[in-house]
């Protein structure tokens, strides 16, 4: 079965995501992230991140805050996307790669670190079609190792059968944690090379993904 990521993955949106978190972040914590705070993060989830910055906050604090930065991410997201209808757009072949798979009856399932809510406005504006598709987000679990094997048990698979597409060094770290292949994607192309990726993609052209996925045997 092929699970994938979405931001990077299945949508080309870093730029209005990152800004739209990094806002609704600055609006309910009252300061922001640096590139140190980012570097030292061993998981790259929403619930994570939220989490570990304001890790001096109680319990039940931290997950008021998690909900409210939730809550203000998608409305910044949402404003994002009147101001510039194209910001949330699918990478090139997401959407036929999509069709594909499902058409020749191969599981396919979602697992992101974002969080349900601003995930699925992502997704319906970049006008792909996962509707019944199994997801898992960063709603439901704190690391992406337990969201992509959430995704898998939710599809009725087992971790054995999972091939994980991402566009991340952390989604490289959750397949390794989990011993599962990995296809890179994106534009972080020599980052994950470097990592050790051996299959990466510029994007999810079916010609291309089915090579990358037949290489990985």
């Amino acid at each position: 079965m092929i699970v994938f990521d979405v931001d990077g993955t299945l949508i080309d949106d870093e730029a209005a995501d990152w800004s739209s978190f990094e806002a609704a972040f600055l609006e309910v914590a009252g300061f922001g992230l640096d590139a140190e705070f980012f570097a030292g993060l061993e998981e790259i989830t929403a619930k994570a991140i939220v989490h570990v910055a304001l890790a001096d906050l109680a319990p039940a604090e931290r997950v008021a805050k998690e909900t409210a930065v939730r809550t203000a991410c998608l409305r910044h997201m949402r404003a994002a996307h009147a101001r510039r209808p194209g910001c949330f757009a699918p990478v090139p072949g997401a959407a036929d790669l999509l069709r594909e798979l499902q058409a020749a009856g191969v599981p396919v399932a979602i697992a992101t670190g974002d969080w349900r809510e601003t995930i699925t406005f992502k997704l319906e504006v970049a006008g792909l079609d996962v509707a019944g598709l199994p997801m898992m987000t960063s709603s439901e679990h704190y690391s992406r190792a337990d969201i992509i094997r959430a995704a898998v048990t939710l599809a009725g698979r087992s971790l054995d059968e999972a091939v994980y597409v991402g566009d991340g060094v952390w989604d490289l770290r959750a397949c390794r944690k989990l011993g599962i292949p990995f296809i890179g994607v994106g534009r972080r192309r020599e980052k994950l090379r470097a990592a050790g990726a051996g299959q990466v993609l510029p994007d999810l052209t079916p010609a291309a993904f089915h090579a990358a996925r037949a290489n990985l045997r």
